[in-house]
């Protein structure tokens, strides 16, 4: 008799919990979650499921390989260049490989630099794809299996944020909604890696255990934390958990549904709903609410960039002759993301009144953005000061109603215009959808001046029909710039 056997023997013969299968019932969403990702295979997946999750690996290595072109991402690469290894996994846009789980770490925290990848209630690529694509290359496995552990990890990330969604009065305290990346990148991990459903519930359990502190990061003071919600920290302890599961070490599954000791309690949720963990699985495949990114800011800060964009481009507005900016917006934007003088180029990623100001400049979106001629311009300096924030109670009721980011700008030149537009959901969101052109376009902006630039069209093609193919290896040789 197996362990799974055994385990489950144990629970319907009465006796103790056993770890993996606890008998209560309110544990039996999370097993089936579990039993769905061990289950889960590529031929089940819907044609757009698919081809998402292939944008999502190719906006996502685009953003790292952009990562590496900044100061902090070179920091970082420093940091690990210790753990260089010859038979390591790959880090787009750099020259160095390390072993799967120092990857895992670098390449989230890298896609996050710019804060350029995806949104779906926090950034689910960030841990999902540095975990999956480690996971792939170390184990040699198939470009199919990659696709599945993509969705896998959507799948289980995003219902865990739905079943711990905490109150507007705990939200305001603790960063609940980024505890669940490092669940998501165990469950990416482990779906790649195949195995039996006990080895399913081991990887949850120990990607849970292994989550890092839910950072508020722009609530400590200037410069804002460099890594922000680490999100490296997330997809290291995800795919560690998913390798420690492999070899049968057992993890701490109850915990994911325990209401007194577990999860959501520990990451500071007033809220659970385990019956969130389960809930559509195979009708409702959540990667298809995942939006892309225009813009390398906070995704708070995108309408109010499409809208300036909009008015500036229609009128042909010069900067020199713009009295003021009004902007309307959610009261999370003045509360949080109003910073007139940032400290770095991270507090400018997070400030209404820069990215604003690059979008007034007709500034071509990317990592230029926040290049430190631009970060100490003076014309950038002065258009900052001339933007107004005011709290728009129709966009506050969205923004905790629906998640829309409502902003509605007004440019007064000194010529006596008034020009206003409204934004409600900004470009690459899945209510305004990337076409694969855009998504092209944005990676080919990403990797030029990398390793990767003379490969980028290569690595395009291989990643949108890697179904087609029957390894992978093309891919990692092309993403080592070879």
């Amino acid at each position: 008799m197996d362990k799974q056997d055994t385990a489950t023997r144990s629970c319907d013969e009465g006796g103790e919990d056993h770890i993996l299968y606890p008998k209560h019932p309110k544990h039996r969403d999370a097993g089936a979650l579990a039993a769905f990702l061990a289950e889960l295979r590529f031929e089940e997946l819907p044609y757009d499921v698919v081809h998402k999750s292939k944008q999502i690996i190719l906006d996502t290595i685009g953003c790292i390989a952009a990562g590496t072109d900044t100061p902090l991402g070179r920091s970082l690469l420093e940091a690990y260049g210790g753990e260089a290894t010859t038979r390591g996994c790959v880090i787009p846009g750099a020259e160095i490989s390390v072993g799967p789980s120092i990857a895992a770490k670098l390449n989230a925290w890298l896609s996050d630099v710019l804060d350029y990848e995806d949104v779906a209630s926090g950034h689910p690529s960030a841990t999902v794809i540095p975990a999956a694509i480690a996971m792939a290359e170390y184990l040699h496995s198939s470009p199919q299996r990659l696709l599945v552990g993509v969705v896998g990890g959507y799948e289980a990330g995003i219902r865990l944020h739905d079943a711990t969604q905490a109150s507007p009065e705990v939200y305001k305290r603790f960063a609940v909604y980024h505890a669940w990346h490092g669940l998501a990148a165990g469950a990416a991990a482990m779906v790649v890696s195949g195995g039996n459903e006990e080895q399913f519930r081991s990887a949850l359990g120990h990607a849970a255990a292994n989550t890092s502190l839910p950072l508020w990061y722009v609530q400590y003071g200037r410069p804002a934390h460099s890594l922000k919600a680490n999100y490296g920290q997330m997809a290291l302890g995800g795919i560690d958990g998913a390798l420690c599961a492999r070899q049968n070490i057992t993890g701490p599954f109850a915990m994911i549904s325990d209401q007194e000791r577990g999860f959501a309690r520990i990451i500071g949720s007033d809220n659970f709903n385990p019956e969130r963990l389960s809930v559509g699985l195979r009708e409702v495949w959540r990667i298809r609410e995942s939006s892309f990114k225009a813009y390398p800011a906070c995704a708070f800060l995108h309408t109010t960039a499409d809208a300036i964009d909009s008015i500036v481009r229609q009128n042909s507005i010069d900067h020199q002759k713009i009295k003021k900016v009004t902007i309307r917006c959610f009261s999370r934007i003045p509360n949080w993301f109003s910073d007139t003088a940032p400290a770095s180029d991270i507090d400018a990623q997070l400030s209404i009144q820069y990215v604003s100001a690059m979008s007034l400049l007709s500034i071509q979106a990317g990592r230029g953005w926040y290049s430190p001629s631009l970060l100490e311009d003076q014309t950038v300096a002065e258009l900052m000061k001339k933007i107004e924030i005011e709290v728009d109670p129709v966009a506050e009721e969205g923004f905790w109603k629906d998640r829309m980011y409502r902003s509605t700008v007004t440019i007064t030149t000194t010529e006596g215009q008034a020009l206003t537009t409204t934004v409600d959901w900004a470009p690459g969101h899945w209510r305004r959808p990337f076409g694969d052109d855009d998504l092209a376009k944005k990676f080919m902006g990403n990797v030029k001046g990398t390793t990767l630039d003379n490969n980028g069209q290569q690595i395009v093609d291989l990643i949108m029909n890697m179904e087609r193919s029957v390894s992978l290896d093309n891919l990692w040789a092309a993403l080592r710039g070879r």
